[in-house]
Order: C-alpha cells, then sequence, then structure tokens
C-alpha cells in the first residue's frame, strides 16, 4: 500500500465535502493486508471517512478470525464494512454491509445496488446467522484454517514453490 500517494490524494482532495477511503482488507489476487492502521491515522488527519471490504479477511484474519479491524485494532476507526456470505461464512450467497446508523440510513435511501436488489431468501439469512454464532462461540474453525494454510504453504515451499508471504490466507504461488 502506498500510503504517501494516500496522503497527497487527501491532500487534493481537502477542497471536497466528503472524503471517503475506500480498500480491501486482503486484496485476492495476492493476500497483501491493507495497513488498516496507517489508513485510519491518515483518514484521522484529513478528516475523512474509511470503509473497507472484509470479504476476504473476515472469518480469516486476526487472532479470531475477526478481520484487518482485529489484526490491526482499528475497532471504531472505521466508519463502513462490507463483507461477503460467500466465502468464510459458509459459501451462501450475498453480502453486507454495516456502519453507523446514519450511513446505512442514507444507503438505504440512496444506493442503486440496495434500491434494485432483491432480499437474501431466510434459509440463506438463517444460514449465515447460525454461522457467525458458530464462529462467535469458538475459534477452532480459524484456528484449523491457519494450520491447514501453514501446512499447505510449508509443502509447497518444501516442493521448490515460491510462496508469497502475507498475514491471509491466500497463498499467491509465484510462477515465473
Amino acid at each position: 500500500a502506498d500510503m504517501e500517494d494516500l496522503e497527497r490524494q487527501l491532500q487534493a482532495a481537502q477542497e471536497q465535502r466528503f472524503r471517503i477511503i475506500v480498500t480491501d482488507g486482503v486484496f485476492s489476487m495476492d493476500g497483501n493486508v491493507a495497513p488498516m492502521d496507517k489508513i485510519c491515522d491518515l483518514a484521522e488527519k484529513y478528516d475523512a471517512l474509511v470503509m473497507v471490504d472484509e470479504s476476504h479477511s473476515a472469518g480469516v484474519v486476526g487472532e479470531t478470525g475477526h478481520g484487518v479491524s482485529e489484526f490491526f485494532n482499528t475497532y471504531g476507526r472505521v466508519d463502513i464494512y462490507t463483507g461477503t456470505l460467500g466465502k468464510a461464512f459458509g459459501g451462501a450467497v450475498g453480502g453486507f454491509t454495516t456502519g453507523r446508523k446514519e450511513i446505512i440510513d442514507m444507503l438505504r435511501q440512496r444506493s442503486r445496488p440496495y434500491l434494485f436488489s432483491n432480499s437474501l431468501a431466510p434459509g440463506i439469512v438463517g444460514a449465515a446467522i447460525e454461522t457467525f454464532k458458530l464462529l462467535g462461540e469458538s475459534n477452532a474453525i480459524h484456528d484449523k484454517l491457519v494450520e491447514n494454510v501453514n501446512y499447505f504453504r510449508d509443502k509447497m515451499m518444501a516442493a521448490g514453490f515460491d510462496i508469497k508471504p502475507t498475514q491471509s490466507a491466500i497463498c499467491a504461488v509465484m510462477l515465473y
């Protein structure tokens, strides 16, 4: 992540009414983890909102799998979280957006994707709720994932593959 460029962009946007930094928590192609602590520092310095897509980090990154916000301890510093139910939360369809009530109310009134989409089926919502409960009650699934990822990385490196280091479960195998 290029924090110097982000700061230049925020400086250039100071005359704008609103500023928002939007980032993935984990970038899906290489497993890089966004430096949320530094991003939040810049957001506070330049009075910007922060939105993070936790699709590839929720359920995976952090000591208990609560994503990059847990990993960098940026709870309360991120304004909008988005995620998917199609990955760590059971492989269902759909996604979610969370944030302060004022932000969610505005999105409900103005977000075209929200306005022109259908609600999730009750069965999918029920399964997602149970998955959140399950992951909240125990770290066993998260810990097993970490164990499996480490095993895979170790075996791939022992076989001579170049595996890019990351704090996520994404194993980027470099082919030259």
